[in-house]
């Protein structure tokens, strides 16, 4: 045990030596690379801690685990080829394996190159029990030991002590078992490694160790490549702390140890303390059994006192709203259920309405204002006007059932009063949906209840979206199936249906057709022809619409491609919603992604103002951004919409377009004539070019070319056509300097 000690601490000090010495030698050399993607290892297939083979014929050990990370490192397989000890010699002499973990011996340098070592083994006289005990190699000179054919034991011994009579074995357990079976008086091999085998035999390890000796990686003589590349990746692992991890997992196998009767005892000693711990687990476990079973008995009538107190909350919580106290949508459809059912010819009058104000509100003065404290108060209002039943329904959706015969503008003022909210007067606004009657056993698809109630949600929803303050529940309120057909239908399948007519706008200075505007068509396989004033605005109410204008856009920027074949100059329009501006960041992106060879302003993007641009700070900085991306823009329906002047204050827009209300008729009406004129001439002077729509007679395109107008679009130019359609129109003249007395047509 002794011998084993120190051989482990020796072992231990040549070890912490050598990480201090290869980590700075590691920095000169070379970082060749294998020339396969896979490293061969040879070894001895019984030699543990080191390499061994197990029972299921894997390969496990010490210096298998650091093959394996140094070839990880480098990103390459590792093979181990495992074998008895001479043919694992032979398999690197003769190249069909690429290194070998072993001693650095002379005898071996004639045919291999060696790493420098990243361990220390010694080696030791192992005897039998029931033997005579060798303590040195001068002591067993004329007795027979057994050495591992091939080993650097074998040849050492041969030359400096030729008296010893050596018998030759195949493997490092097999120079045990000689012993062990009388044919040799000891053993010779590493003592590190052997240990573990004698210690299932009657052998033992008698002398100290000597020899210490470098354990290395050796490859066949010559191979510098393959050397250098060892070399490295040993400095690596060593360096990064992998060497010391794999060091720290075999560290019980390399320092492993025969156990003695101390250590039999400290097992049982363990064994015991368990036992005792157990068994006072087990007496305190009961003593708290009987204790637990004591309280139990005793709280049980509590509990069962309590379960009845706890049901009746939870039903109370369960059909009252936690907030108000009102009862829940639950308890208000029950409840009118009930009603109707005992009442067949009672004519209800179902309200539901919110508070307009509520986001904003609690947007102003907080949570814990808008949603506790004014919700709270304007409950125990609306219980102060003697409904006969009031139900919050939640998000400030209250449901009423009105018994009073008084008028809805009546009601409409009772409910929109001034309210005291922690010393803020708040003028209540609410928007309500009122349901007359009943309905018919046909019409409903849950309880009557049920549809009442969705049928006032219908009138509300009509009301707060028209600003009114009430709405009665008729059916035409009621969605449009073919809309929810249209919205499925896209969501499914995009645009798959859909597709680009171009309408030509003419350039009124040279008489050439210049451009065109892109018009989406939907050609519907169940609802045919679908007019795009009908599905945009529905694309817009649901959020769909960015998806339909890019789709436009990118068609529109192959499209102008083509057109530029036959004209250089020619522009094609696109329109886009307040919406899309607004995405600026995605446009940008979308428009960078799709680049290609346009000339400037090539590209024109129409802002419709069917709504307000509210921050046009960011809508002036998107349209700058698309004029470094070569794309102009234009104000559509310009006088129409929302912001008309302070668009071309706010934005830097390249192009006005003037609405076909004012164009339609300003023959007759001096008015808006006057209106195109100065607008003509105001956009001139901000430097904008102004386009005219919906231009039906020559006699109003005449017009407008003698007040300036740059470009003219509508139906006495032409209307919307297809693409090829569009190419032939391209470079033909369509008036002279007179333009046309009676009709525009080409040349």
């Amino acid at each position: 045990m002794q011998l084993a000690n120190a051989e482990a601490n020796i072992a231990l000090a040549l070890a912490a030596g050598l990480l201090m010495l290869v980590f700075p030698l590691r920095d000169t050399m070379g970082q060749s690379e294998p020339e396969h993607d896979q490293l061969v290892f040879a070894g001895s297939a019984t030699y543990p801690p080191f390499q061994w083979l197990d029972r299921h014929g894997q390969a496990k050990g010490f210096v298998i685990d650091l093959q394996e990370s140094m070839a990880h490192h480098a990103g390459i397989d590792a093979e181990h080829r495992l074998m008895e000890w001479d043919s694992a010699l032979q398999e690197v002499q003769d190249g069909r394996a690429d290194a070998i973990a072993l001693f650095a011996a002379e005898e071996r340098a004639p045919f291999l190159d060696f790493t420098e070592p990243f361990y220390y083994l010694f080696h030791g006289i192992f005897s039998h029990d029931d033997g005579e005990h060798f303590s040195s190699l001068a002591a067993l000179e004329g007795h027979r030991a057994a050495v591992v054919s091939g080993s650097h034991a074998e040849a050492r011994l041969a030359e400096e002590h030729p008296d010893i009579p050596l018998v030759p074995v195949a493997t490092e357990y097999d120079c045990l078992r000689a012993v062990q079976a009388r044919q040799a008086e000891a053993c010779i091999e590493a003592s590190l490694t052997s240990m573990r085998h004698a210690a299932e035999m009657n052998v033992r390890q008698s002398s100290p160790p000597f020899w210490p000796q470098p354990y290395v990686f050796g490859v066949r003589k010559g191979n510098t490549a393959m050397l250098a590349w060892l070399e490295h990746q040993l400095a690596v692992v060593m360096a990064d702390g992998t060497f010391n991890d794999i060091y720290q997992q075999w560290r019980p196998e390399l320092e492993w140890r025969k156990p003695n009767i101390i250590d039999s005892l400290r097992t049982y000693a363990w064994a015991v303390a368990v036992l005792l711990f157990m068994a006072l687990l087990g007496f305190m476990f009961s003593w708290y059994l009987k204790r637990q079973v004591s309280l139990r008995t005793r709280l049980l009538s509590q509990e069962l006192k309590a379960r009845s107190r706890l049901e009746e909350e939870l039903r109370y919580q369960a059909e009252h709203d936690t907030l108000t106290g009102l009862p829940s949508r639950t308890r208000f459809i029950e409840s009118l259920d009930r009603r109707l059912q005992e009442q067949p010819n009672w004519e209800p009058t179902v309200i539901l309405l919110r508070l307009l104000s509520l986001e904003q509100l609690t947007s102003m003065f907080g949570y814990r204002f808008g949603h506790e404290l004014l919700l709270i108060s304007f409950a125990r209002h609306l219980e102060s006007l003697d409904f006969a039943q009031v139900s919050h329904l939640g998000s400030g959706v209250f449901a009423i059932l009105r018994q009073h015969d008084f008028s809805h503008d009546d009601l409409a003022q009772r409910v929109n009063d001034s309210l005291v909210v922690d010393t803020i007067s708040i003028d209540v606004q609410v928007a309500m949906g009122i349901c007359e009657g009943r309905t018919k056993r046909d019409e409903c698809n849950g309880s009557e209840a049920e549809e009442l109630v969705r049928r006032a949600m219908t009138a509300y929803s009509a009301a707060a979206g028209s600003g009114q303050a009430w709405r009665i529940y008729s059916p035409d309120l009621e969605p449009d199936p073919n809309d929810l057909i249209l919205l499925r239908d896209f969501r499914r399948h995009g645009t798959r249906d859909m597709y680009l007519l171009y309408q030509p706008k003419l350039d009124l200075a040279s008489g050439y057709v210049r451009g065109a505007e892109a018009l989406v068509r939907w050609q519907h396989p169940q609802l045919g022809n679908v007019s795009p004033a009908h599905f945009i605005p529905l694309l817009e109410e649901t959020g769909l619409i960015t998806r339909l204008t890019y789709w436009v856009m990118e068609e529109a920027i192959q499209a102008v491609e083509r057109c530029q074949e036959h004209d250089e100059d020619f522009s094609l329009s696109v329109n886009i919603s307040s919406r899309d501006l607004m995405e600026g960041s995605t446009l940008i992106d979308f428009i960078k992604t799709r680049s290609f060879a346009y000339r400037k302003q090539a590209l024109c993007l129409e802002i419709t103002e069917t709504g307000v641009i509210h921050d046009q700070r960011h809508a002036q900085k998107v349209i700058e951004q698309l004029h470094d991306e070569n794309i102009s823009c234009a104000v559509d329906d310009f006088g129409t919409g929302y912001a008309s002047l302070s668009y071309l204050s706010a934005f830097s827009v390249d192009e006005v377009k003037l609405d076909r209300s004012f164009i339609s008729n300003m023959l007759e009406n001096r008015r808006h004539r006057t209106i195109i004129a100065s607008t003509i001439a105001l956009a001139h002077e901000l430097g904008l070019k102004v386009t005219a729509e919906g231009v039906e007679d020559a006699a109003t395109l005449r017009e407008l070319a003698g007040l300036g107008c740059d470009m003219a679009q509508g139906y006495v130019i032409s209307k919307p056509i297809a693409e090829r359609d569009l190419h032939q129109l391209i470079g033909h003249r369509y008036f002279s300097e007179t333009l046309l007395q009676e009709k525009v047509s080409p040349d």
